[in-house]
């Protein structure tokens, strides 16, 4: 009898397990395509100081109350010198709103100071206005990593500080990563505690944020290759984390 419960318990199991690991996609192709025409304004202008009495950055509200930031979508002066975007976050930042209506806030011109490098900007200005004004559950702070490094993404919390008491939104968001193919994860490679992130800035105000830092192979689509697939993965994973949440 005891074998035969065990039996039905297993089968329950796997049942369970099938049945929310297969589930039927919510990416397109026409997602993808959106997404390098999304990336095509930051790319053109990721170098350029924003025109005169224009912002060079821009907040696109919304209904939910995850929001997702990109402040290195375009260069940023830091230390004296220009770095180099991390490209693909932007245009993620914006499909996403487009696709579930999250807040988003994203640089869009040459960055005059890092914002996730100092806090004496308006970009950190605007973002601690933006938070108290939505009271956010959570921020995920977007990255790109080089694609040499090994890992699928690398989540930056202050080695475990960052996401406050919402250790159930962390785990639900490596959870979906996981199950749609970012399977090689690795914790505070990048753990932003070293400058004036937006994580540390965050953590401050009391805001749970995770910084996730994504390999640019999934950040580098282009029509019909297999970064278009990755693209399409992070992307799926994504807005799963969010309906999860919302």
């Amino acid at each position: 009898m005891k074998w035969l419960l065990l039996s039905l318990f297993l089968s329950f199991s796997m049942f369970s397990i099938s049945q929310s690991r297969y589930e039927k996609a919510i990416v397109t192709p026409n997602d993808i395509r959106n997404i390098i025409n999304y990336e095509k304004p930051f790319s053109d202008n990721d170098s350029i100081p924003a025109p005169k009495d224009s912002l060079w950055f821009k907040y696109i509200p919304g209904s939910l109350k995850i929001l997702f930031t990109a402040p290195h979508a375009t260069s940023q002066n830091r230390e004296g010198s220009i770095k180099q975007p991390d490209g693909g976050t932007g245009s993620l930042a914006v499909i996403l709103n487009k696709l579930r209506n999250v807040p988003v806030f994203y640089t869009t011109y040459l960055s005059p100071s890092d914002p996730n490098y100092y806090d004496d900007n308006d970009f950190k200005r605007k973002l601690s206005q933006i938070v108290d004004s939505i009271k956010p559950i959570i921020v995920i702070d977007l990255h790109g990593s080089n694609p040499v490094r090994p890992y699928d993404v690398d989540f930056g919390t202050l080695n475990g500080l960052s996401y406050l008491d919402r250790k159930d939104l962390f785990d639900s968001l490596s959870y979906e990563l996981s199950t749609n193919s970012l399977e090689n994860q690795s914790s505070n490679y990048f753990s932003a505690s070293t400058n004036q992130t937006i994580n540390k800035f965050l953590y401050n105000k009391n805001i749970p944020c995770i910084q996730l830092e994504i390999n640019s192979n999934y950040l580098s689509p282009d029509e019909g290759n297999i970064y278009s697939q990755k693209t399409a993965q992070l992307l799926q994973a994504l807005l799963r984390f969010i309906d999860d949440v919302n």
